[in-house]
């Protein structure tokens, strides 16, 4: 897999309680995307005056079907808040940390879910391994896509 660098002195960080409180008071939208749970996975990354500019957030679970017990990451938040930083290596290497963090549990895949217009979205996942598997509605419309790394 690829190594990622971040661009100029940015630093992945595991997210305090504090760094989560000011991403959902800035961007409310977050709540409900964000895992709090003793063994999640939380990562920030911040700018010069502290402030969160990205994050990412994760959750492992037992996969649900019967196969014996056996657990997944689920990433269900990765955002970069700062639009003049896509496209700029920050969301793969918050990607690449989370895979990094993933692997010292016993896990088999990780996977996630975007939506069908977020062609980014789409395109980090490719650019990192992922399968893309889209999802469709009974008329044949595309909602989204899940998307599965194995490791």
């Amino acid at each position: 897999m690829n190594q990622f660098m971040l661009p100029t002195d940015l630093e992945i960080l595991n997210a305090t309680q504090d760094d989560i409180d000011s991403v959902i008071e800035k961007y409310p939208g977050t709540k409900e995307m964000i895992c709090q749970g003793e063994n999640d996975i939380n990562l920030v990354i911040k700018d010069e005056n502290d402030s969160v500019i990205a994050i990412l957030s994760a959750f492992f679970r037992e996969i649900p079907a019967p196969l014996d017990g056996s657990n997944e990451c689920f990433i269900l938040l990765i955002d970069i808040f700062d639009t003049s930083l896509h496209r700029k290596g920050i969301g793969s290497a918050l990607l690449q940390k989370a895979i990094e963090k993933a692997k010292t549990h016993d896990i088999i895949q990780i996977r996630s879910y975007c939506d069908i217009g977020n062609i980014s979205s789409h395109r980090l996942w490719l650019k990192n391994g992922f399968g893309i598997s889209p999802v469709k509605n009974m008329d044949g419309s595309i909602l989204g896509s899940f998307v599965t790394l194995r490791v």
